[in-house]
């Protein structure tokens, strides 16, 4: 059920890297829109390549639109990316009882 939801929804067909804000803007298959911000991440670990400008510009669709990927290996989850900006839609996320409100 998953893989047909991921079919559907989220591969990534582009994306608008902004290394002012550490953030990177997605359009998804289904035309939706997100933006992912990597901020919190910058100058930890491998992500302490973030804080060069010209690297976190190098942002691109992985195979397939699966992933976010910049070189060096360093790469996001096209549903991880999908599930952070639209939680509702998490396979967890809990779903109204028949009858309650949303």
């Amino acid at each position: 059920m998953l893989r047909n939801w991921f079919n559907r929804q989220s591969a990534v067909p582009t994306t608008s890297p902004d290394p002012d804000k550490l953030s990177v803007a997605l359009r998804w298959r289904n035309w939706a829109t997100s933006v992912a911000s990597f901020r919190h991440l910058a100058g930890e670990g491998i992500f302490v390549a973030f804080n060069d400008p010209v690297f976190f510009a190098r942002a691109a669709v992985g195979e397939r639109g699966r992933s976010l990927e910049w070189p060096g290996d360093i790469d996001f989850r096209a549903d991880a990316l999908w599930f952070d900006s639209h939680p509702e839609d998490r396979p967890d996320a809990q779903q109204p009882e028949v009858g309650q409100s949303v």
